[in-house]
Formats: structure tokens, C-alpha cells, sequence
């Protein structure tokens, strides 16, 4: 029989006692882990917030950069052109002029007797003004000024490529953050959280976009084309890609298993040949083309029978809204993910609605 007197029973509580408090003991510690988590996890998520708007940042900065850096070029070819213009009146003014002198020295001097002395002195004052002609056309004002204006487009175009420069190793400096940070799987889970938030907020405000420009296209044509399958079945099977390569990202709902959360993709992502030229895919009409959040520089083009397309992600834009583009026409190049491998976004709408590519194109 096993005694049971009071000591053994002071003895038990204690032990209880003891036991409750190292419960309590690992529940306060598992609270202080739990507290340190959501610290670190706040600190990485502000890290990760601050690292996007970062690279935003230099994205918009860079695009406006090589876009002043398109319209200086284009401003420098328009200034060369004139330059060679007044360079070619400025040389048919003085062969004309040499020309009348020629003439006028001629008439003064043939068939006169005992005029070779005026003959010398003639033709000396005609080399002299040749001579000085030729100095005028080089000190010219007009195209003293013009050459002046030369010089300082080469400056501004100088300057921005600096600038340019600076843009694109804020970028790199931007990415080695995020590449450093998603050596961890906390600062990875952070680095996509925040991702997915830029996205879904951009394709909401992509979504008001495209309705108003939809809108506006309506109203501009005065009839509002009302659904048809037989519209919409005229473009399966029959449109082309835009550019080659494999498709990354599918179209539709797809579950992030890393967030457990689920994400939703109007259009797909292709894997081109790095710098490859993406093309309209059928001939319409420009309705946008510049940069738009995380689409980076985005072209939207119409077409007949209620299509419409949208390139994205572009390195390069080549078209401009309200331009008229023929099918194959490029309307810009390949751009770069953030891991530095090209990429192009690529969407079809019909009536305004998304379908899946890989359904509709041949």
C-alpha cells in the first residue's frame, strides 16, 4: 500500500506549483518571441516599403531622363539640319556673288587697250573679296548662333546622360537591396507582401484607366458596341504574338504559396530575348502610351470588333498616343524585371473584358 500522509501531498502541490510556473515562464517567452517576430517583421516590411519607393523613384526619375534625353537628340537633329541648310545657302550666295564679280571684271577689261594695270588691281580686289566672303560665310551671325545652340544642346544632352547614369545605379543600388533582403525568408515574405499590395493597387487604378479611356473611345466614335460573340469569336485563333519566348506568368487567379494568398493576373508575362522588339499585333489605334505604376512604360492600343491590347513592362516606347500602327509595327522594346531578365506584359480585352491569351492567339 503507497503512503499518502501530508507530506507527500505538500510535496505534489510544490511540484504543481513549479510546474505552472515554468508554463508561465515559456508562455512569457514565447509572448516576448512573438512580440520580437512582429517587431522584426514591422521593421522589414518598413524596410521593404522604403526599398520599393526607392526604386519607384528612380523608375520615373529614369524614364523622365531618357525622355528628355529623346526630345534633346531629336532637337539636336532638327539644329544640324539647319545648320547644314544655312551652310548650303550661305555657299550658293558665294558663288553667285564670285560669280558677279567674275562677270563685272570681265566686262570692265575685255577688248580695253592699256588696261592690264586696272586688270591686276581688278583682280586683286576680287581675290580680296573672295578672301573676305569666305571669312563673313565662316563668321556668318546666323550660323555663328546656330553652332552656338549646337554647343549647348551638347551639354544638355551631356548632362542628362549623367543624370541617366545616376538614375540607373540608384536603380542597381535599389535591387541589391531587395536581392540582399530576400536572402531571408522573413525579408523575401516582406519584399513580396509589399509587391502584391503595388499590384493590386495598380490594376485598380489600371481598371479605372482602361474604363475611361474605353469610355471616351465611344463617345468619340458615337456608337456604344454592344457584347457580341460573333465580335469576339472573330479574333480567336487569329492574333499573333507580340514577341517570342515562354510564358512565366499565366493569366487568372493563382495562389501564392509563400503569402497564402491569391493572386490575380488580367494578362500574361513573357520571356523574351533580352532588347527583342514587341509589336502590335494587329493594325489600330494608340489610346496611351507612357509609364503607369507598376506597369512600368505601357502601350494601349485599339483595334476593330471591340479588341483591345496592352504591352508593358517595356525598356522602350516607340509609339505615341493617337499614332495609327499596322500590324507587326513595334510600339517599343522588351524591359527588365527587377532580377535583371527580360520581360514583357502582355493583355487582350474584348468589350472591355480580359481573356486569357494563350486561348485566344494562334
Amino acid at each position: 500500500m503507497m503512503w499518502t500522509g501530508p507530506g507527500r501531498a505538500a510535496e505534489t502541490v510544490e511540484e504543481q506549483r513549479e510546474r505552472l510556473r515554468r508554463v508561465q515562464s515559456e508562455l512569457e517567452r514565447k509572448g516576448r518571441e512573438k512580440d520580437q517576430a512582429d517587431r522584426r517583421a514591422r521593421t522589414l516590411r518598413d524596410e521593404a516599403d522604403r526599398i520599393g519607393r526607392e526604386l519607384d523613384g528612380a523608375r520615373r526619375a529614369l524614364e523622365s531622363t531618357e525622355g528628355q534625353l529623346l526630345e534633346t537628340e531629336r532637337k539636336r537633329a532638327a539644329t544640324e539640319e539647319r545648320m547644314r541648310a544655312s551652310r548650303r545657302s550661305l555657299g550658293t550666295w558665294e558663288d553667285k556673288l564670285s560669280g558677279l564679280l567674275a562677270a563685272h571684271y570681265r566686262a570692265r577689261t575685255v577688248g580695253a587697250e592699256g588696261l592690264f594695270p586696272v586688270w591686276v588691281y581688278e583682280a586683286a580686289v576680287l581675290s580680296d573679296r573672295v578672301t573676305g566672303l569666305a571669312f563673313a560665310v565662316e563668321n556668318h551671325a546666323g550660323v555663328v548662333a546656330i553652332r552656338d545652340q549646337l554647343l549647348g544642346i551638347e551639354e544638355e544632352l551631356r548632362n542628362l546622360r549623367v543624370t541617366k547614369t545616376r538614375d540607373e545605379r540608384r536603380i542597381e543600388s535599389a535591387r541589391d537591396q531587395m536581392r540582399s533582403m530576400a536572402r531571408t525568408e522573413e525579408g523575401r515574405r516582406a519584399l513580396l507582401a509589399r509587391q502584391i499590395d503595388d499590384l493590386r493597387a495598380s490594376a485598380q487604378r489600371f481598371e479605372r484607366m482602361i474604363h475611361d479611356l474605353l469610355e471616351k473611345e465611344r463617345r468619340d466614335r458615337a456608337t456604344a458596341r454592344p457584347k457580341s460573340a460573333a465580335a469576339a469569336d472573330r479574333w480567336r485563333g487569329r492574333v499573333g504574338w507580340p514577341v517570342a519566348g515562354p510564358v512565366v506568368e499565366s493569366f487568372g487567379r493563382t495562389h501564392h504559396p509563400e503569402l497564402d494568398t491569391f493572386v490575380i493576373s488580367n494578362g500574361v508575362r513573357l520571356r523574351p530575348a533580352a532588347t527583342s522588339a514587341v509589336v502590335a499585333v494587329e493594325p489600330g489605334e494608340v489610346l496611351f502610351a507612357g509609364p503607369f505604376m507598376n506597369y512600368g512604360l505601357m502601350a494601349l492600343v485599339s483595334h476593330a470588333d471591340g479588341l483591345h491590347t496592352i504591352y508593358a513592362n517595356l525598356g522602350e516606347l516607340t509609339v505615341a498616343a493617337g499614332q495609327k500602327v499596322a500590324e507587326g509595327q513595334a510600339v517599343g522594346r522588351a524591359g527588365r524585371d527587377d532580377a535583371g531578365r527580360p520581360v514583357v506584359y502582355f493583355e487582350m480585352r474584348v468589350d472591355g473584358d480580359p481573356v486569357d491569351p494563350e486561348r485566344w492567339v494562334r
